[in-house]
């Protein structure tokens, strides 16, 4: 089983910019970062310049986040996935991560609806984070 990619805060500015931009599809990813798909912060000590100097800002720093956190590195970028790949680390794409969403957006709604949150409403009731 590929373990929950990490994003960090450069990829969440990306994503998020792009829903601003007009791609309303980016909405769903928006919608799971902090959620299922967790916020960590790329530690300053973390300075790879073969990374940083081969790939753009936001490839380099899911790969550093990735090495100093765990997880699997998330991307479509071919540059990105062979570096990743060069140093063992797990790499899903756009794919991989619709899944992820979609499977926990799933186990979310169950949990809801079969009670088992302590407390939440039984009664079908879903909460959506956005307005």
């Amino acid at each position: 089983m590929l373990e929950p990619p990490v994003v960090v805060p450069t990829v969440r500015d990306e994503i998020e910019r792009g829903e601003r931009a007009g791609y309303e599809y980016l909405g769903v990813a928006v919608d799971a970062l902090g959620e299922s798909l967790p916020i960590r912060e790329v530690p300053s000590e973390a300075d790879d310049s073969d990374i940083r100097d081969h790939l753009d800002i936001g490839e380099a720093e899911s790969i550093l986040g990735v090495l100093a956190h765990g997880g699997a590195v998330a991307t479509d970028d071919l540059a990105a996935r062979r570096v990743a790949e060069r140093r063992d680390l797990p790499v899903t794409g756009s794919i991989g991560l619709s899944c992820l969403v979609s499977n926990a957006s799933r186990s979310t709604a169950k949990r809801l609806t079969s009670g088992s949150m302590g407390g939440a409403n039984t009664e079908g009731t879903t909460r959506r984070s956005r307005a």
